[in-house]
């Protein structure tokens, strides 16, 4: 990839890679711990395995975790008598070893715990898909893992034993059918856990009184049992007990007659009062320990991901859900106010000296960053609904200020006028998404005493919103007077201060930007490092902050200068902050760094051999002069040795002497724009001028030709419009490009070019989509955002089913139910033009294939935000439905028959009755908006390095240090990110393939699944990370032996394929391989040959019919029929495969030599097959002749006159006179016996 092939060209980064494996290596192979901890009241013992470097509290958390521990809660651990503090690390306890054992030691409660242990267990109770009632969306975090393979385990099987192929999920799949949007969600999902309890409920009769408090009652609760029984419960710092009270008396002391139970445990308390409780509890368990344990964690340190297209479960009553804000926070909700600029800048002053203060210090900022952003998102989200109030509500509305949760709030709109001469909003909107990258990037960096704020970007209802945390004293003094550094209020005056200009230096000298001199308003010069618009201000906690951080990276001036301006039939641009990417910059910088390697090596070449060509001719010069005194000759000859040591002692490739500190490329990020430079200077911004102009003809002339490269070469092959972009984003590549890659992918005409130009007009149509309905939802009234949106998609895919949509609420006047399809089409086209100065063919929407409207509805429900419900929609008018046909309506029209098996085959799904629509979306298809966040987080660099110098060691062949690093980093990963985290997930995938390899099948199993849930949870369930996932997981099962439960996985994936992409997908090819391979071992040899066909036909389309990728396709194909016994067929294929192979590689390859043998052995099998089927009829006509005669001469008298008519047939050859009598009644068994015949030549055929 282009953007990897520089590590390994620079020295310095090998260097930094070996130093770092040495350190990780010098901490030893990581060490883990199997503690056993013993539980009280005779509990007996259970065993935790935790790693030396986890805390206390994560094993606590384990505990707390297990099904066996699971109704503890307020406990510490002791060891040796002695409590242990939860924040303290395992490996730091003094005297303990590997096989220690810890006592578990019950605490007394407070209110806080009190309240912990109450939810903990009404989230055992609600399962693994428990309600969140703080989610933005429906359904976060959904895992299908469980659900794909049936919560079975296949025991492994060795395929060879099946005589005839078993059953599999391919048995009755068609291969040429598109996947259904309605089995989005898999059948068999369990939502809803087994009941234990009708309610739990806060009590009427709380809080306590006061004197009550003072006996140590904490709160009252209201059970209601399965045996309808209503218990009343009190929780005190000891434990629970049931107590005496009524709905009409209060009497919290405990019961003393029969139904009198206390024990420190809730659980264990309604387990004594309700028998039912205990015995669907256990029941309850089972059902969780079903789900592999990352299904049931929360998800905490990430983003959880929500899909477009969800099945919600119906709502149920819960009366204690209301009050889950007293669970979580208490009365007054302190537990939810948090300083938060103050915890996010002390984590980053924690020492980091050693690896535990790293890790520990990575672990904190990922937390705190992860809590600030869910913060963040729900507080976006009241600000756009209406729930706060603003700072400075006399001002217009796109001026709002809000101040929320100790966070602040403001709207990505230009409100102060400070982006009139970029382009208004459109260049605020843009600004605040550059201001994020560049906090991400001197995050990154990591400079000790500059602190940025957090910071997160809420896309919601149309409405960008920014969060920060406060700076403190802000709201306190005059913004002037707290700038130190940089511009004061966008002005010409400049602030400088002499400590954030040397603070500043050690980042600018990582991110490579240059020291530029611009006039400060007075008249004096001053020296800048960031842009005249980035402002450092002093806050009164003493901090150093850096604010407006969106020109951290210079202007693009080649697309500035080239396509800013109307021209032509192109209008012009929206704005004019076209900055470059981090990456792009990085990336250059590296370019120019191998060519200045080069040529300093070239020069030190040259050098070396100049300086041997002198020595040569002194050597010459001496030869001709007089011999000298013994000791002169003694002299001269060590000299030469000198000096042939010296050549000896040179290092063989030059670039290895070059010392790369001696090179210096720095960026001016305010090259290009309109602040006042000193005329004295002119020469030196000439200069920086230059250097960035190269860099933007770099991105244009080369990084995006690269790119178009490895698109060609399969190096990169994005599936949908989000994959797209990351490959985009990682080679610095801004979106406003996604025109000029159409275009390049079309002129170049390479049919592997095909997908990527449709993918990056499908891209570029979502885009402008998602900017027409962000406009038109912006300040509607909530009630009409699902007709809107509806509307607007019936206008984009529905125009074929209703070529005149009309928006349900029409009649309001809004200006969205104006839009028709072929206004709508116009208003993509013209926002395509604009942003993207790209001419979109005018049929293009018009004429999508069916295929490609899921995946186009993805795309922008994905972009937007937006949750649809997964069912079949209509986008053509089918004649004979009369309503909206769904699976549930096709299984209720065949289940029409009265016999028991159809009434069983329709309980998986209800039958909806649903009236004939005259569109194809409906508002009640709109179930949710979903805010789209934006964060910058934060990235562990001890972990990342340790994986990269992991991956470096495996490519080497140092296999054992390389899987001993990756081990290492996953420990850091899991430790600092947690276990649901994208990061995570790529250790885990990564490990998995490397014990694959080894033949370590188990370990790579399961270091898959992990990989598959974690990618599910926090990427999304139909994500490409997912879905590769499942792919490679798959082909772990195959290789393990649960070939069946290897063919679910790659059916669930290739259908979720067909929603992300569609048909005919370059890499789905490799799917439909594996899948026809697996089948052929269950002996499945004609499902087989159907998907090594459209393997074939996917090639086909990606190559055309003459490659040699489309040759081998052949060749295995004609494999695959040979092991049906369709010789006729395998030879047909096997011949175009040698043909093919002997026109594009030469009969001397070893391709066509093998295609050859085939073809010739495939010949011999085929004609075998033949001569045996012909000896086989041969001998049958003998016995039927002879049968006939025997028939003749035993009839009657009037049978024998039919027998002379067969003796006058003589002159018939054999085979005419064995039609004949095979035309009799009685010929047709041996017409069966033929059969038989036929089938055994052909299986001894197949088996030579």
């Amino acid at each position: 990839m282009a953007d990897q092939a520089p590590e390994q060209t620079v020295p310095e980064a090998a260097v930094a890679t070996e130093q770092q494996a040495q350190e990780i290596e010098g901490d030893g192979p990581e060490e883990f711990y199997q503690i056993t901890i013993n539980l009280p009241n005779k509990g007996g013992k259970v065993q935790v395995i935790a790693s030396p470097r986890e805390a206390i509290q994560d094993v606590r958390q384990s505990i707390v975790e297990s099904t066996e521990t699971c109704m503890h809660s307020c406990f510490s651990l002791a060891f040796n008598g002695q409590k242990l503090n939860d924040f303290m690390e395992l490996g730091n306890v003094e005297g303990i070893t590997p096989d220690s054992e810890l006592d578990l030691v019950l605490n007394n409660y407070t209110e806080r715990e009190a309240r912990i242990h109450v939810n903990r267990l009404r989230d055992l109770l609600a399962g693994p898909a428990k309600l969140n009632v703080n989610a933005v969306g429906i359904d976060p975090a959904l895992s299908f893992l469980s659900t794909v393979s049936g919560h079975v385990e296949e025991t492994p099987v060795d395929n060879s034993t099946y005589e005839t192929a078993p059953t599999t999920v391919f048995s009755k799949f068609d291969p040429k059918s598109s996947a259904a949007l309605s089995d989005f969600v898999p059948r068999g999902l369990e939502r809803t856990p087994v009941q234990c309890v009708k309610s739990i409920a806060l009590s009427g009769w709380n809080p306590p009184p006061h004197h009550l408090k003072l006996r140590g009652d904490l709160m009252y609760l209201t059970v209601t049992t399965l045996e309808g029984e209503t218990v009343q419960i009190t929780s005190t710092v000891t434990g629970f007990h049931v107590n005496k009270s009524t709905s009409n008396n209060f009497d919290p002391s405990p019961r003393q007659d029969a139904k009198a139970a206390s024990d420190h445990s809730l659980i264990v308390l309604l387990e004594k009062v309700s028998p039912l409780f205990s015995a669907n509890f256990k029941k309850l368990q089972e059902f969780i320990t079903r789900h592999h344990m990352l299904e049931v964690l929360p998800v905490t340190t990430a983003q959880p991901a929500y899909s477009w297209a969800i099945q919600p479960s119906p709502h149920t009553f819960d009366s204690t859900r209301p009050s889950e804000a007293y669970l979580n926070y208490g009365t007054d909700s302190v537990d939810s106010l948090r300083d938060w600029n103050d915890e996010l800048q002390s984590h980053r002053e924690l020492p980091r000296n050693n690896l535990q203060e790293r890790v520990m210090r990575d672990r904190f900022l990922n937390k705190i960053n992860a809590d600030f952003a869910d913060a963040a998102v729900r507080g976006a989200m009241d600000v756009v609904n209406g729930n706060v109030v603003p700072l400075n509500p006399l001002e217009a509305d796109e001026s709002h200020m809000y101040v929320y949760n100790n966070i602040f709030f403001s709207k990505g709109f230009d409100g102060r006028n400070t982006f009139e001469k970029l382009g208004g909003d459109d260049a605020a909107h843009v600004a605040t998404g550059k201001d994020l990258e560049g906090v991400r990037v001197l995050n990154g960096v990591d400079v000790e005493g500059l602190n940025t704020l957090g910071t997160v970007v809420v896309d919601y209802k149309g409405v960008r919103v920014v969060a920060q945390s406060i700076v403190p004293g802000i709201f306190r003094q005059q913004e002037e007077s707290s700038i130190v550094y940089g511009s004061v209020d966008n002005g010409p005056q400049v602030k400088w201060d002499e400590k954030f200009h040397e603070i500043l230096g050690q980042a600018a000298k990582a991110l490579h930007m240059a020291e530029h001199a611009v006039d400060n308003g007075e008249g004096k010069v001053v020296n800048l490092w960031t842009s005249f618009d980035t402002k450092g201000l002093m806050g009164a906690d003493g901090r150093r902050y850096l604010l407006d951080l969106y020109r951290l990276n210079p202007v693009d001036i080649e697309f500035l200068e080239n396509d800013i301006a109307a021209k032509d039939d192109l209008p012009e641009y929206p704005h004019k902050l076209t900055l470059m990417r981090p990456e792009l910059m990085l990336l250059f910088w590296e370019h120019k760094l191998r060519l200045w390697v080069q040529e300093r090596a070239l020069e030190i070449q040259k050098r070396a051999e100049a300086k041997k060509a002198a020595a040569s001719e002194n050597d010459a010069k001496e030869e001709k002069d007089e011999r000298g005194e013994v000791k002169k000759e003694g002299e001269a000859t060590e000299n030469k040795d000198d000096q042939a040591k010296g050549e000896d002692g040179a290092p063989s490739n030059p670039e290895d002497d070059v010392n790369i500190l001696d090179f210096i490329l720095t960026f001016n990020v305010d090259a290009f724009t309109s602040i006042n430079t000193p005329a004295e200077q002119a020469s030196v911004k000439t200069e920086q001028e230059n250097v960035v102009r190269e860099a933007s003809k770099f991105l244009r002339e080369n990084v995006i030709g690269l790119l178009l490269q490895d698109f060609t070469a399969y190096v990169v092959s994005p599936i949908d419009g989000g994959s797209l972009t990351k490959a985009m984003h990682r080679r610095g590549i801004n979106m406003r490009y996604l025109g000029r890659i159409a275009n390049l992918a079309k002129e170049s005409k390479e049919l592997t070019l095909v997908h990527i130009h449709y993918l990056a007009m499908q891209e570029m149509v979502v885009r402008s989509v998602k900017r027409i309905v962000r406009k038109s939802i912006r300040g509607l009234p909530t009630t009409h955002i699902a007709d809107c949106i509806s509307h607007i998609l019936n206008c984009l895919l529905g125009h074929e089913l209703n070529a005149s949509p009309i928006a349900a609420l029409v009649q309001d006047g809004y200006p969205y139910a104006s839009f028709t399809p072929e206004s709508l089409r116009e208003n993509i086209r013209s926002e395509v033009l604009m942003r993207y100065r790209f001419k979109l063919p005018e049929d293009f929407i018009k004429s999508i294939a069916p295929q490609k409207k899921i995946p186009l509805l993805r795309d922008v429900c994905l972009r937007v935000g937006i949750q649809v419900e997964a069912r079949d929609y209509s986008f053509f008018p089918s004649p004979e439905a009369s309503s909206d046909v769904t699976p549930a309506d096709t299984v209720a029209s065949s289940g029409k028959k009265s016999n028991k098996q159809n009434k069983s085959e329709k309980q998986p799904r209800a039958v909806i009755k649903t009236k004939k629509r005259s569109s194809t979306f409906e508002p009640s298809d709109i179930l949710a908006i979903l805010p789209l966040v934006k964060q910058a987080t934060t990235r562990s660099s001890y972990a990342d390095e340790a994986f990269e110098a992991g991956k470096t060691s495996l490519a080497q062949g140092h296999r054992d240090l390389g899987l001993e690093l990756l081990l290492e980093s996953l420990a850091l990963h899991e430790q600092t990110y947690g276990f649901l985290h994208p990061e995570t997930a790529r250790c885990y995938q990564a490990l998995a393939m490397i014990y694959y390899h080894s033949e370590d099948k188990e370990t790579a199993l399961e270091f898959q699944r992990k990989a598959v849930i974690v990618s599910e949870r926090t990427l999304g369930v139909d994500s490409p990370e997912a879905l590769h996932s499942y792919l490679n997981l798959g082909l772990f099962e195959h290789s393990s032996g649960r070939t069946l439960t290897a063919l679910k996985y790659l059916k669930h994936a290739i259908q979720y394929w067909d929603l992300i992409y569609g048909k005919n997908h370059p890499d789905s090819s490799t799917a439909d391989n594996n899948i026809a391979v697996m089948l052929q071992s269950l002996r499945d040899f004609d499902k087989s040959c159907l998907f090594f066909e459209r393997a074939k036909e996917t090639q086909e389309i990606a190559h055309g019919k003459e490659h040699l990728i489309v040759a081998s396709c052949h060749h295995v194909l004609a494999k695959a029929y040979a092991l049906k016994s369709d010789f006729e067929t395998a030879v047909k294929e096997e011949q175009l495969a040698y043909d093919m192979f002997l026109k594009l590689a030469g009969a001397e390859d070893m391709r066509t030599k093998e295609a050859d043998m085939w073809l010739q052995e495939l010949k011999s099998a085929h004609e075998y097959t033949i001569n045996q089927e012909k000896y086989e009829k041969g001998g049958l006509e003998q016995q039927q002749q002879q049968q006939a005669i025997h028939r003749a001469t035993s009839l009657s008298a009037t049978a024998a006159s039919v027998a002379s008519r067969v003796g006058s047939k003589g002159h018939l050859s054999l085979n005419e006179l064995l039609e004949y009598i095979n035309s009799q009644p009685q010929g047709s068994s041996g017409s069966g016996k033929s059969k038989k015949a036929k089938a055994s030549a052909s299986k001894r055929a197949g088996k030579k």
